[in-house]
């Protein structure tokens, strides 16, 4: 929450503004105080942790680092405007902080780590529509899937990347087969994919994609 709505507000100075960003600064004050108390929430949360080795300051710190200068420039160029990683940023930011992290700082053993990887299958899968969403504001030398592939073969490799995550899990993890919540939000981001379009309100992205997210995590506290 701190570093989703801290990344709107700096883009939300720069000069030419999407309609989401003119809302960010109408409403800067409050995403500010937002961002300030989730900051210290997560720090709080984080200095309880009682397992907390070097392994996992260096996970922190690069999921940091990838989230500071996703949107801050050096030498006039951020991360995301370094042709063809942008999508990989946030899937490796999004699975080392939540998937990573917790498995090490747990001590789980390998195969939570497989779990790394079809996590970050499936923030592959439910990125690219975003990538669709911004082809009217990427510069064409960001090289993102949609501009590179075209819009059609990106939501089918994005339905293929979610297709992968779920076998990978249904084979990991033998309790999800009985988990009707589990199905139910994998079907939710198939029918989201299949009638996304660059013509979509940032509604349906932010509100309808990732808020389907939720459903994926509470279907984990069934089997936890």
């Amino acid at each position: 929450m701190a570093v989703y709505n801290g990344q709107r507000l700096f883009k939300a100075e720069q000069v030419n503004k999407t309609p989401w960003l003119q809302w960010v600064k109408r409403n800067e004050r409050s995403l500010f105080l937002l961002v300030v108390f989730f900051s210290i929430a997560s720090l709080g949360v984080l200095v309880s942790i009682e397992r907390f080795d070097l392994m996992s300051f260096i996970l922190l710190g690069v999921a940091g680092l990838i989230s500071a200068f996703y949107v801050i420039k050096i030498a006039g160029k951020n991360m995301r405007e370094i042709p063809y990683i942008k999508i990989h940023l946030i899937a490796i930011s999004w699975s080392l902080i939540l998937i990573v992290f917790p498995a090490l700082n747990e001590g789980a053993d390998t195969s939570l780590l497989w779990v790394g990887v079809a996590h970050y299958c499936y923030v592959l899968g439910i990125t690219i529509p975003f990538d669709v969403r911004d082809l009217k504001y990427d510069l064409p030398s960001q090289k993102t899937i949609p501009q590179i592939i075209g819009v059609n073969a990106s939501r089918m490799l994005s339905l293929f990347l979610i297709l992968v995550f779920s076998l990978m899990m249904l084979y990991i993890d033998q309790r999800l087969w009985s988990n009707g919540l589990f199905y139910l939000s994998v079907l939710t981001q198939f029918a989201l994919i299949i009638f996304m379009n660059e013509k979509r309100s940032d509604v349906y992205y932010a509100g309808l994609i990732d808020g389907a997210i939720a459903l994926l995590g509470f279907s984990y506290f069934l089997v936890a």
